[in-house]
């Protein structure tokens, strides 16, 4: 029997998940869900839509369990708040491979990964929780990958790669292998490249693969 699955989240993310989740997975949607300063109506795509603060009233999470439809806003702080709100709910959070992906990875994260086609998870890579990682993205051998990351289509990590928490990586970025991303690095806009370690909160940008002084990713508008 399918399980049963509230998305929070009343976006076209969210629809996408939906069907991702419902052709794939063995999971059926009956609602979703959103804070109740941002619940516009009563139904969306169809489906019952709910209140965050009272969703485990109508759909307790001994019953059901949640898909977490964010994106990187706040350098992907909000979905990490939410993942962890509503595991204190009691809510198991789905996870979800596409089956496209080329998997070798030997740990992932006990929920809220959305990993999309064509995606290569290498030999011996490790995966945490709550990461986005869009189509044609590579995980290169050995890599670890934290916390609550988002990779847009097509970036790249090679081997041995250890991307700590609330890092953002561009469309078509590039990180040389043995380095590490701390704390919300963001990679930038598309074909940023990183070739050195990082600092918390640091910004690379394509122009010149460069480190932007005095400049905090969390600063960026984009981000906000």
């Amino acid at each position: 029997m399918k399980r049963k699955c509230v998305i929070f989240g009343t976006t076209d993310f969210g629809k996408m998940l939906r069907y991702y989740f419902e052709k794939y997975a063995d999971v059926q949607t009956v609602a979703y869900t959103v804070d109740k300063a941002y619940l516009e109506s009563d139904t969306y795509d169809g489906l019952p839509a709910v209140a965050y603060e009272e969703v485990e009233k109508a759909y307790p999470p001994t019953e059901y369990t949640m898909v977490i439809a964010l994106g990187y806003k706040k350098m992907n702080q909000i979905r990490q708040q939410k993942f962890e709100d509503a595991k204190r709910k009691g809510y198991r959070i789905e996870n979800f491979v596409h089956p496209s992906v080329v998997d070798e990875s030997v740990a992932m994260g006990e929920g809220g990964n959305i990993i999309l086609e064509h995606v290569t998870l290498a030999y011996g890579t490790k995966i945490g929780n709550s990461n986005i990682i869009w189509n044609g993205s590579q995980i290169s051998h050995e890599s670890q990958v934290g916390d609550y990351n988002f990779f847009s289509v097509d970036s790249v990590i090679a081997g041995k790669t250890v991307v700590k928490n609330n890092c953002f990586l561009g469309i078509n970025s590039t990180v040389l292998g043995n380095r590490t991303l701390e704390y919300a690095t963001l990679v930038g806009g598309a074909g940023a490249f990183v070739k050195e370690n990082t600092e918390p909160y640091s910004v690379y940008v394509p122009a010149r693969s460069i480190c932007l002084e005095n400049k905090k990713s969390t600063e960026m508008a984009y981000t906000r």
